[in-house]
């Protein structure tokens, strides 16, 4: 892991320290999971921005419509 050192707020220290005290973990590991969860969501931002982006392309694209025929078709044998 790389350290990384940040300023906040006294009172969102406070915030902190209490989170952390009623999660029993350390402030650092609060941090990591805020930090986790916005990367997360950022990946997934950028994947649904991707995805519209790309929707007409889905949706008129032979080479990517082409099994689109088989929707709905049992083919688990």
């Amino acid at each position: 892991m790389d350290q990384v050192e940040i300023l906040v707020s006294p009172a969102e220290r406070i915030a902190l320290e209490q989170m952390a005290q009623e999660a029993n973990v350390s402030i650092s590991d609060i941090v990591r999971d805020m930090i986790r969860e916005r990367v997360i969501q950022r990946q997934r931002a950028g994947m649904r921005s991707a995805a519209i982006r790309m929707s007409s392309a889905y949706q008129s694209d032979p080479e990517l419509t082409a099994f689109s025929a088989l929707d709905g078709e049992d083919v688990a044998e």
